[in-house]
């Protein structure tokens, strides 16, 4: 017999390439890997079997659903989604058997949605929501243990884009493999875990410790690391700010803010310097999000429908019908102020419920709430609806909240501090215009309303107190105090500009940018 051929090491490696490659399809798009813990909708084009995997806690749901759709529309990338797989969601919508939800995942991950399969997710109907069981950091884990440690070889994404601190250590995972990372930043929070805790939830933290941060400088890791296993913890979203190609904030003056370090009790210092590096750096941007663009007057459900040329006698209509709905007196000529926000500490609601006595024994308006958040809130609405004719609460129903938006003439939103907000975008679409204070996203949004220049698409106030809300409120009350053809003029100017300037074209362009300027940086270094 013949001595058999020895085959190197050389030779072995550029077998596995070549079948990798092969296993690992490539288009002549770029391919983009979008990570989320939540998404409203995914594109028709990606199957049927999409409309049963959607999840929404919060904005990030709607404004990854809508860039999604736009990226798809475009044709210009490979798109790749990885959103946590909730099965009990899945089997309310669908009646769908366990066995039918895993083929469903197998379908789905051909169309380049992945979902991650995981006990953490299975029981949530609200990706936030709190479990006795499973923390939101144990999700946290789950969800990019499976992207790390399984996505970013299987897709092999030029780009992965992670979306706040729930996808943290992935661009850390990413440079370690030498691919590009963009992170959206939608909300300051984070969570911390020692890297003991990572190891433990099956990840490899030593493989991309060098870019991670940590809590304490960890000196020489790679020899130190017993020092820092257990004990020195791991910022998931300073890591991701820290490790990622570009960071952005989903509006510009909200990120001047985090910059010149505005909100320091709020903002923990390691992202603060994280984002102040960044953006000295010009690795920073601040990208408006924008409405989805179903929410649109002439075609919604829950509302009846119209055009700007239409929108005076719609909104009319739409007025009594929420008025009854909510509870309140069918009054026409009473200006309506609708709070659309959850009630947490952010969107400042005390600063109306400990104000509505004065506001309405003051103002002839009424004032509705639709919406959920902390109880010891609620409750004070509660009793607020049953001591006044002129405030009602009712807690967040989707399609009530989409019919006070069209029903409403203003909408209030006295937020401390605000990454973007959605609201005041999307009520323009509806000819009601927003009060709102300066700040963040709200500030980027709406100009104050100048009639005689014809200029402006709501109301403004300065300070997150009683004093600024009821200057809001005061201005708003004159405007709908002007002529009906004055103010027909000047709403159905604001209708045709929101339409205009706030939709996912403009937003998504801006992330095709950053897209495209880090194809071509992978594209250049492959070329030295």
């Amino acid at each position: 017999m013949g001595k058999e051929k020895e085959i190197s090491s050389y030779e072995i490696k550029q077998e596995l390439t070549k079948e990798y490659n092969q296993i690992v399809k490539r288009t002549s798009k770029p391919r983009i890997l979008l990570v989320t813990p939540e998404i409203t909708a995914l594109p028709e084009g990606m199957g049927n079997a999409v409309n049963y995997v959607a999840a929404k806690g919060g904005g990030l749901g709607d404004i990854s659903a809508s860039l999604v759709r736009y990226l798809n529309e475009t044709n210009e990338y490979d798109i790749h989604i990885a959103i946590p797989k909730y099965d009990i969601k899945i089997k309310n919508v669908a009646k769908f058997t366990n066995q039918q939800i895993d083929r469903l995942a197998i379908v789905l991950s051909g169309r380049g949605i992945h979902l991650v399969n995981d006990s953490a997710f299975s029981y949530l109907s609200n990706p936030y929501e709190d479990n006795l069981i499973h923390s939101s950091a144990r999700r946290a884990l789950a969800l990019q243990r499976h992207v790390i440690n399984n996505l970013l070889e299987l897709v092999n994404p030029d780009i992965v884009h992670c979306n706040d601190w729930m996808t943290g250590l992935i661009p850390s995972a990413a440079k370690a493999k030498g691919i590009k990372s963009l992170f959206t930043l939608h909300n300051i929070f984070t969570e911390k875990k020692t890297m003991k805790d990572i190891e433990l939830s099956g990840m490899k933290p030593m493989e991309f410790a060098e870019y991670l941060y940590f809590e304490e400088f960890p000196e020489n890791l790679r020899q130190n690391w017993k020092k820092h296993f257990d004990s020195n913890k791991v910022d998931f979203t300073a890591s991701a700010i820290f490790a990622s190609d570009y960071f952005n904030t989903v509006s510009k003056t909200f990120l001047e803010e985090l910059v010149t370090d505005k909100f320091s009790d709020l903002v923990p210092r390691p992202i603060f310097e994280m984002i102040k590096q960044k953006y000295e750096n010009g690795r920073a941007l601040g990208i408006l999000n924008a409405p989805n663009d179903t929410v649109n007057s002439k075609v919604m459900g829950d509302i009846v429908n119209f055009n700007k040329y239409e929108v005076m006698e719609a909104k009319a209509e739409n007025k009594r019908n929420f008025q009854k709905l909510m509870g309140l007196p069918s009054e026409s000529e009473i200006p309506l102020f609708f709070w659309p926000n959850r009630l947490y500490y952010q969107k400042s609601p005390e600063i109306l419920v400990d104000n509505v006595d004065y506001f309405l024994k003051k103002y002839n308006i009424q004032i509705a709430v639709v919406a959920n958040g902390n109880p010891k809130i609620e409750k004070q609405l509660e009793i607020l609806s049953k001591k006044f004719d002129r405030i009602k609460f009712k807690v967040f129903d989707e399609s009530l909240s989409n019919l006070g938006k069209a029903a409403a003439d203003f909408i209030l939103m006295p937020s401390r501090y605000e990454p973007c907000g959605l609201p005041q975008m999307e009520a323009p679409r509806f000819g009601t215009l927003p009060v709102v204070r300066a700040t963040g996203g709200l500030k980027d949004t709406i100009e104050q309303m100048d009639v005689k220049k014809e200029a402006g698409n709501g109301f403004l106030f300065e300070m997150a107190d009683k004093p600024g809300l009821e200057f809001g409120i005061r201005e708003a009350i004159k405007f709908y105090d002007l002529p009906f053809d004055i103010k027909e003029k000047n709403i159905q100017r604001v209708i045709s500009h929101s339409k205009r300037t706030f939709n996912m074209k403009n937003t998504a362009s801006k992330y095709m940018d950053i897209y495209d300027k880090l194809i071509k940086q992978k594209r250049d270094k492959h070329s030295e």
